[in-house]
């Protein structure tokens, strides 16, 4: 053989070698995590924040700030701090180019969150993003959420109706809310409401055939990750309509809630559904609802075939839906006439994290 050519019996050995390595890197790349993290800072506050990554074989990591916020400002710990503890906290100048590596002990950064400016208090204040690396592979961005309480993002109706609107009322109808500045005790004050554009009462079951929802503004839409193992919070009343149990539609069994992520399953969709039961019922009296963002909660998912059944979402399901919601709607129509529905005080709270299966599965 001449000298330079390589035998066509080691070609194959070597491609397969190569492909073999490339999927070696791609798996150990997926085992590096970079956690998505959730922080309260208050306003004119800062605070020390961990940056968390995750690796299956326990080696060193380097941390990396890949963004910066649009809110506030981010600093590397000052030498003495992170060495000794002693103020101050962060060095003299904020992180003003990115990707720059984390130098802090513990791999820990300064946020600062400024007294004036900013979003408004009903939406988080900011987030950036960082990545892990062990030398070899690096993670995927991490997500770091700063927020003033468990709320990352609220519609409390003060001033209008928050760009909420009205599907499904009926051809022609308005797609707006009313808006109602007054107040009707503690849980409902300054609120939003829909009434019946049109009744359209099936033959066979005299059920309502055309429900109309509440659907949330863009705010609420997105990648809101954080808040799985959180809340939905909602208050409904009514001021018409009857809401004897036999009045009904669907006998009282239809979606309270609908969450939906056009982008899932492979840009197939997926759809999660709260159903009214006995724990999540509604009589028209003014009720204050947390439905827990959770595959345990008793949300169902839509099998996409009518002859299916809706069952519960795996976990991973889950946190794709609410990684990337492109609808969430709350039911207004509840009965088989004429009724209004109010809404108010519509809160999206964080839970405790995603979970770590969660970072490397595909929905």
């Amino acid at each position: 053989m001449k000298r330079g050519r390589k035998s066509p019996l080691l070609l194959p050995v070597l491609a397969l070698l190569w492909v073999t390595s490339i999927n070696a890197v791609s798996w150990h790349s997926q085992t590096l995590i970079a956690r998505n993290l959730v922080y309260h800072v208050d306003t004119g506050a800062e605070q020390v924040l961990y940056l968390k990554g995750f690796n299956y074989d326990g080696a060193k990591l380097s941390y990396t700030i890949t963004s910066l916020p649009l809110n506030g400002e981010i600093y590397q710990l000052s030498q003495i701090y992170s060495e000794y503890g002693y103020e101050p906290k962060r060095a003299a100048s904020p992180i003003a180019t990115v990707p720059t590596t984390v130098t802090g002990s513990n791999n820990r950064i300064v946020f600062l969150r400024t007294p004036f400016g900013g979003p408004r208090r009903d939406n988080k204040y900011a987030e950036f993003r960082y990545t892990v690396t062990d030398g070899v592979a690096v993670s995927n961005e991490g997500i770091v959420v700063i927020t003033t309480s468990d709320a990352l993002v609220s519609s409390t109706f003060d001033l209008d109706i928050d760009n909420w609107r009205i599907l499904w009322n009926g051809a022609g109808a308005d797609s707006r809310p009313h808006f109602q500045p007054i107040s009707r005790g503690v849980q409902l004050s300054y609120y939003i409401y829909g009434l019946d554009a049109v009744v359209h009462r099936r033959e066979d079951t005299g059920d309502d055939s055309m429900l109309w929802y509440f659907t949330a503004p863009p705010k609420f839409l997105g990648n809101h990750w954080a808040a799985y193992g959180g809340s939905l919070d909602f208050v409904l009343s009514s001021a018409e309509g009857s809401f004897d149990a036999t009045n009904l539609n669907l006998a009282g069994m239809g979606h309270l809630v609908e969450l939906e992520c056009a982008t899932c399953a492979q840009f197939t969709g997926l759809t999660l559904a709260m159903p009214l039961s006995p724990v999540f019922s509604y009589d028209g009296t003014i009720t204050q609802f947390k439905l827990p963002l959770s595959e345990l909660a008793g949300w169902v998912k839509d099998p996409k075939n009518v002859i299916l059944s809706w069952s519960p979402p795996t976990q991973c399901e889950f946190v794709s839906v609410l990684s990337g919601l492109s609808a969430l709607r709350i039911l207004g129509d509840f009965t088989r006439g004429y009724e209004s529905v109010a809404l108010d005080s519509v809160v999206l709270r964080h839970g405790p994290g995603q979970p770590v299966k969660c970072y490397t599965s595909t929905v």
